[in-house]
């Protein structure tokens, strides 16, 4: 499992996707807030509609379980981040900087929480992971990539143009904040040819991003301290 996420093998969550199941799918979806859209403090917010699948097929599920067949707002993306950063409870966005009353809803176990945040760490520093330009020293981040084919209004798929998103959290061993860039056909050109995954794009503008904003926050660094040496003082006398 943890490979598959490193990696970002899309054959590998479609076939989780087919193991779960359509509808067991689609309910934990629309759990999670992804399906319909946000109560957000803004008028502009009811206009962030997720675009579901006219039939909730098979098929949809397996291209679903890897980001294609279903689109919904970055803040839907933050929603359910932080879900999995804060141990499993579901999140409702909100502009006003107040505690909610009531008891919270639980929708992922504290293990499976724990896991998944521990899986997305390791695609930041894992020797595998796609987003290892995410690594700050003295910051532990976690998160994903995400490289969709650009719809093209004529019909089908641009096949040059991509929608390039980084999911992240940090710190990752305290989790305290959830970061979503998402670049409208972003290109690296660097190299001979122009690089478009969320790799090579997105990931370096909210690593920039977290190493500028994190001290804002009061988010301290870890500095790993290095043993004192053994210090023998002598008498002059």
């Amino acid at each position: 499992m943890a490979d598959i996420i490193i990696r970002s093998s899309n054959i590998g969550t479609a076939r989780i996707a087919q193991l779960i199941g359509a509808e067991r799918q689609q309910s934990f979806l629309g759990q999670l807030g992804l399906l319909t859209p946000i109560p957000f403090e803004m008028i502009e917010a009811s206009g962030g509609k997720p675009i579901l699948p006219p039939k909730w097929s098979e098929l949809s599920a397996m291209t679903i379980s890897y980001g294609h067949g279903l689109s919904a707002t970055p803040l839907h993306l933050a929603s359910a981040y932080a879900t999995i950063a804060n141990g499993g409870f579901k999140v409702q966005p909100t502009l006003f900087d107040a505690p909610r009353s009531g008891e919270k809803e639980r929708l992922i176990s504290p293990e499976v929480a724990s896991a998944s945040l521990a899986m997305l760490r390791e695609v930041v520093h894992g020797e595998q992971g796609t987003a290892s330009f995410a690594r700050l020293p003295g910051y532990a981040v976690a998160g994903k990539t995400g490289t969709a084919d650009k719809p093209n209004p004529r019909g089908g798929y641009y096949k040059d143009k991509v929608l390039a998103t980084f999911a992240s959290v940090f710190p990752a061993d305290n989790p305290k904040y959830v970061l979503v860039v998402t670049l409208d056909e972003p290109e690296e050109r660097s190299g001979k040819k122009p690089r478009r995954t969320a790799g090579w794009t997105a990931v370096p503008v909210a690593s920039e991003l977290i190493a500028r904003i994190a001290p804002l926050l009061g988010v301290r660094p870890q500095i790993e301290t290095q043993p004192q040496a053994a210090i023998t003082f002598a008498s002059s006398n």
